[in-house]
């Protein structure tokens, strides 16, 4: 972030389709989350009447950025929804953006609008926990139920402690456990790719995913059908043994290597009264 900006010299007037174009006085309600003091894609925020310039990202601050998102879309739960560097109207004289922010889906009943996020990320690069401290405590007034920093630079993940006011960091074998969430979020996955791609893939088997089922059950199927070949495979030798039948090492290869159950249930049954290998396979 660029150096704070005096609120007198910077522009604040609503983009075209913003619903409102003034702050309200202290002694008036909060404003609507999505009413806003700054223009969107304007890049910048308005905390506490000051202007912040936010810019685009470097590596790694940009990846993490990317990473999170696709993690957060994956393990969404139904009826909620995600953004990224979403503008939220936080008071009179704050129009901020959270990296990451976990809203519901459905209108606010209130407004009509969008309503409050329920969880927010901040992904940290070169800014330390203490830049990202006062726009924490600034949704944690506003009523966003969790609020979360990643620390890039030292692979830590941060929770804030609402009744304390502060930070806690969280265990590396924590899971972030929330109604936002179809399954657990451990906070590892945060900064690491493996996981954060096998959180996903256990959050898109919980919602039974139509391709995921589908593939699923195809390889149930295969493996079905591998297991009575080889049943049936085992059959076969054992008769053929039985019956004093000789094999070829050509011919228990070819039994062996035979995965169609229909043309093993015709050897079966063949094997039952033929004298040698040959009429087994040509009846």
């Amino acid at each position: 972030m660029d150096p704070r900006t005096p609120f007198g010299s910077a522009l604040l007037a609503p983009g075209p389709t913003s619903s409102a174009a003034y702050a309200p006085g202290r002694d008036q309600p909060l404003p609507a989350v999505d009413e806003r003091l700054i223009a969107p894609e304007a890049r910048a925020e308005l905390i506490d009447g000051v202007l912040i310039r936010t810019m685009p990202s470097n590596q790694p601050h940009g990846t993490r950025h990317f990473e999170a998102a696709g993690l957060f879309f994956g393990v969404l739960a139904d009826g909620y929804s995600g953004a990224v560097d979403m503008l939220t109207r936080i008071d009179d004289d704050t129009d901020a953006a959270p990296d990451v922010s976990v809203f519901p889906s459905a209108p606010d009943p209130a407004t009509g609008g969008r309503q409050l996020e329920e969880i927010a990320f901040e992904v940290l690069d070169t800014e330390r926990l203490a830049h990202a401290t006062r726009k924490i405590e600034k949704l944690a007034a506003r009523g966003v139920r969790r609020l979360f920093a990643v620390k890039v630079a030292t692979r830590s993940v941060y929770e804030w402690d609402h009744p304390h006011g502060d930070w806690t960091q969280l265990a590396d074998d924590a899971e972030i456990v929330d109604r936002c969430f179809r399954v657990p979020l451990p906070v590892a996955a945060l900064v690491d790719r493996v996981l954060a791609d096998d959180t996903v893939a256990r959050g898109l088997l919980a919602s039974h995913n139509a391709v995921l089922e589908r593939a699923l059950e195809e390889r149930e199927a295969r493996g079905e059908a591998r297991g009575r070949a080889l049943g049936q495979t085992q059959t076969l030798l054992r008769i053929l043994a039985r019956r004093a039948i000789p094999l070829d090492d050509a011919a228990t290869a070819r039994i062996t290597a035979c995965a169609d159950p229909d043309v093993l249930d015709a050897w079966i049954d063949r094997a039952l009264t033929a004298a040698t290998a040959r009429e087994v396979f040509d009846g």
